[in-house]
């Protein structure tokens, strides 16, 4: 196998035998023979074909009765990717039967309605995954709901926060994820039966009818009109899943940021069999979460290889909907593995209370520095408090007092604010605005909607 995802040795790595399986060889042409079938039997309800034709025609729509070596083979020669399977179906149909095979579509009427059903099936997978990921960010949120931690800006210690509104943040966007993926089929999710051009001339006078029930048995949904050139469907499905890789990507980041050795706060967990690095036994590596980054940029760059397949010449150009056989599979399995991985990441996150709380003190109080401006503020001015606690906190930097030492000494804020006051404005803990609430709120707001969510 020459791509990593099919590869005997990594696949299980990059991707999951559930998805893998969604877009299996073999499963893509029991596709095409079970719409092959379908619409047979349609056609002989209607009298279109003979009924014993359409039985026999059911009867063979087995993929394990075609010999896959000839279908490869007349490939080759044949130079076109539907035709030999055709010949091969037709072969096996005793009695004449094959005659009455594929009578009316087109090619890529079989293969973009096995497309829609892949995307469905992807689809399926992808949400229900997602839903559990939001679920144990969720868990993890009102776990850690009040545990005090330093926030970051550019790279630099800010403002406290608590590590249950980090994980709240994370849910919230997985949230906005899945209400996204929830509009997704109505769009995308198509049948397509429409011929040559997209005016179901060959299905003759019936052909509305004939799609329209084709789309029920297949639990696709019936379009108004051809989609053979509007590829938005499949674009949007792309996008929404680059969409989804980048919140899993910042997740796997922000986990893999946070467990260098110097912060320390969190790591994913290691079990005792996995081994961080062949020459240094000491390394612990963010193994799950820095393959994960990996892959979601994988995912995200398809999203361009999606949005250029909606420039389509004419009525049909098989040179932009080939496309899809690439992005579709590539992106779908990739970003179940990540959702996997941050899953058993999220999950199991190994929280070091210890690292949280002295990281937090590093500054020795100077993360406090906007809750004593804006008491300052109240006696001086707020631009006024400004300036004045930048000059402490300059004069600190430059004589290596700390912060808590250097604002005992201003006269200025001394004289304003006495020392039991300095020293509750210096508490952390009563410093983290409504975090509890937006805690609280995500959570109410992530059951509410899961109420539309399918089941």
């Amino acid at each position: 196998m020459s791509h990593i995802i099919d590869h005997s040795y990594y696949r299980d790595s990059w991707g999951t035998a559930e998805m893998r399986a969604v877009f299996d060889d073999e499963r893509r042409f029991q596709r095409w023979l079970d719409f092959w079938a379908a619409l047979a039997e349609i056609q002989a309800e209607r009298g279109i074909i003979p009924e014993e034709a359409a039985q026999e025609i059911a009867r063979k729509a087995k993929v394990e009765l075609l010999d896959a070596e000839v279908i490869r083979a007349e490939l080759i020669k044949a130079g076109h990717t539907l035709v030999p399977v055709l010949r091969a179906f037709e072969r096996i149909c005793e009695n004449g039967a094959g005659e009455y095979l594929h009578y009316g579509p087109t090619t890529q009427d079989i293969q973009d309605t096995a497309l829609a059903l892949e995307m469905k099936d992807a689809w399926t997978i992808l949400f229900r995954n997602l839903k559990e990921l939001e679920r144990v960010c969720l868990e993890q949120a009102a776990r850690y709901r009040d545990l005090v931690m330093v926030g970051r800006t550019h790279n630099q210690h800010a403002l406290p926060m608590t590590l249950g509104m980090k994980l709240a943040i994370f849910a919230a966007e997985i949230r906005r994820n899945l209400e996204r993926l929830k509009d997704v089929p109505d769009r995308a999710f198509f049948i397509m039966l429409h011929g040559g051009v997209g005016t179901m001339a060959g299905l003759g006078s019936d052909a509305k009818e004939i799609v329209e029930t084709m789309a029920k048995r297949l639990g696709l949904a019936y379009p108004p009109i051809s989609w053979a050139s509007s590829r938005d469907g499949i674009a949007e499905f792309l996008s929404v899943l680059g969409i989804c890789a980048g919140t899993l990507g910042r997740i796997a980041n922000e986990i893999f940021q946070l467990s260098r050795t110097e912060l320390g706060e969190l790591h994913e967990p290691m079990p005792s069999t996995m081994v961080g690095s062949s020459t240094m036994p000491h390394k612990r590596n963010a193994v799950r979460s820095e393959f994960s980054g990996t892959m979601v940029k994988i995912v995200m760059n398809n999203v361009a290889l999606g949005l250029q397949s909606m420039i389509v010449s004419h009525e049909r150009d098989a040179s932009v909907w080939r496309l899809d056989w690439h992005t579709l599979p590539e992106s779908c399995i990739m970003l179940d593995r990540v959702i996997n991985h941050m899953k058993v990441v999220v999950g199991d996150l190994v929280v070091n209370e210890k690292k949280i709380a002295e990281n937090l003190e590093l500054t020795e109080g100077a993360i406090m520095s906007e809750a004593v401006m804006f008491k300052l503020g109240e006696k001086l001015g707020k631009q006024s408090a400004h300036h004045v606690l930048h000059e402490v906190i300059m004069d600190a930097a430059k004589s290596g007092k700390s912060f808590r030492q250097a604002l005992a000494q201003s006269e200025t804020i001394s004289g304003a604010l006495g020392a039991s006051e300095m020293e509750s404005l210096l508490d952390y803990s009563d410093y983290i605005g409504t975090t509890k609430a937006q805690v609280d709120d995500t959570i109410a707001l992530s059951k509410a909607l899961a109420r539309t969510d399918p089941n």
